[in-house]
């Protein structure tokens, strides 16, 4: 039998696409690895172990601690959602509060399960004519404290997939103010501190522990991750035995040199090459801006929806009336540009240092000339795919561990989810184990599911069927 998956990707690799998605190092553009095989090895003699680390890892670790500007940084090879995980687990037992940004990847929601951590939604803002998320309010925080001043930590997402940023340096005045910890799932904005262009860093406003995914902006490969802490907020110690328990124990020492290797570069060119980063962004930016039927998101938007900034490397373009899966669909398949994401109301080019200007012009080319085609009209799609502010009936892990059943999806009105329910992407959940299912949900799904959007978690996921707690 052949090895299709292999095949597919070798055939992938030799194309004309240009990848205007993660990871950053663009199909090599950004990397020069050199004998990656010979390196692939195990805790052998002289390499140090991650769990345990004390030689040669460590040092790569103080080393990336200092160029991102951490007390300490920690290797993630599980990728960000790893360390989502431990962060939550780490600062929070059982039945302990932890405020929540209800806009948080899914496996921030794992994380809840894994720790039996009982959560207190915040609701970002919506930005109006986008139907997506923008920041989170500090006085929505506040709010939060002072209903639930018993919560241990407070998580949020800054920045955004779409590149929102929340003014966490209030958020974290807040936060420490009512002695809480502030973790911050930065994985889109780990290339924010190497050009004064892009947003402050969450370390740089005060937050406690901050997760980031270099393989997503930077030259790094999927997977490759980073952990960054500061101050003594938080249990160190334990932090450490939680990392070790939701990340392999044999951990790819091609990831960790990935890593290494990474931040070398930032620390000999980086500064160099963010320089022609910025100014390539701009020209990309400033040649797309007057599409007829797109409009892309843009700095316009800062001060408004709890947003105190944006990251200028997401091009995220939206229509109003124009599937936007459709549109995703013409730029693969017709001019071999592979976007980051496509849902039905607004779709996502990832840039990153490793871009060309020769990758840029084809996206400016294709953009201009989809823009002038002929497209079968939607109906206004503005915020129809917004998530609703959630019903918690039980916590997220005794959902996860009661019985189920499954019950008919147009049916389940009222009853309590037992599984996630998650738009795919961007990978926000509309409903989690143990929130009560409201019309509101159904309708998300059902709209998300007819425009030729995915949803994943459920055993279902042709919304026949919805499993809910007995």
């Amino acid at each position: 039998m052949a090895a299709e998956l292999y095949e597919k990707l070798r055939e992938h690799s030799k194309s004309h696409v240009y990848p205007f998605h993660m990871p950053g190092h663009k199909m090599g553009r950004g990397m020069d690895f050199d004998n990656i095989w010979g390196m692939d090895i195990t805790e052998i003699d002289g390499f140090d172990n991650l769990h345990h680390a004390e030689g040669i890892i460590l040092d790569a670790q103080k080393k990336c601690a200092q160029t991102f500007g951490a007390e300490k940084t920690y290797f993630l090879v599980n990728g960000s959602s790893c360390g989502l995980m431990a962060a939550v687990f780490a600062c929070c037992n059982e039945k302990d509060k932890i405020i929540v940004a209800r806009n948080c990847h899914k496996s921030v929601f794992s994380g809840l399960i894994i720790s039996g951590a009982e959560p207190v939604y915040v609701m970002p803002e919506n930005i109006d004519g986008f139907g997506i998320a923008g920041g989170i309010l500090p006085e929505t925080i506040e709010k939060a404290i002072e209903e639930n001043s018993d919560a241990k930590a407070i998580m949020i997402v800054s920045p955004t997939f779409e590149g929102a940023v929340s003014d966490v340096e209030k958020i974290a005045e807040i936060a420490h103010k009512n002695n809480m910890v502030l973790i911050v799932d930065e994985a889109h904005g780990a290339h924010f501190k190497f050009n004064d262009s892009f947003p402050e860093t969450a370390l740089e406003m005060g937050a406690d522990i901050v997760i980031q995914s270099i393989h997503k902006t930077l030259p790094a490969p999927t997977q490759v991750s980073l952990l960054h802490t500061q101050g003594n907020r938080f249990d160190s110690v334990r932090l450490e035995t939680c990392l070790a328990m939701v990340q392999s124990s044999s951990p790819s020492y091609i990831f960790m040199a990935a890593a290494d290797l990474c931040r070398e570069y930032l620390d000999t060119k980086g500064k160099e090459d963010f320089e022609k980063y910025v100014q390539n962004i701009e020209y990309l930016r400033n040649s797309i801006k007057y599409l007829k039927n797109f409009r892309i998101l843009d700095s316009d938007i800062v001060g408004k929806y709890g947003i105190k900034d944006i990251d200028r490397g997401k091009i995220v373009l939206s229509s109003e009336n124009i599937n936007c899966i459709d549109a995703a669909d013409i730029l693969a398949k017709k001019y071999g540009i592979i976007l980051e994401m496509s849902c039905p109301g607004h779709f996502a080019a990832m840039t990153s240092v490793s871009d060309t200007i020769d990758g840029y012009e084809r996206l400016i080319k294709a953009l201009k000339e989809v823009d002038n085609m002929d497209f079968e009209k939607c109906i206004n799609r503005k915020d129809m795919f917004l998530i609703p502010k959630p019903k918690v009936i039980v916590s997220p892990r005794e959902a996860f561990n009661r019985q189920k059943t499954s019950v008919d999806f147009k049916n389940s009105v009222g009853k309590i989810a037992a599984e996630f329910a998650i738009p795919y992407p961007p990978g926000i959940p509309v409903c989690t184990p143990g929130e009560e299912i409201t019309e509101d949900v159904i309708n998300i799904l059902e709209k998300y599911k007819a425009f030729g959007g995915e949803i994943i978690g459920m055993k279902h996921n042709n919304l026949e069927k919805i499993q809910i707690l007995m």
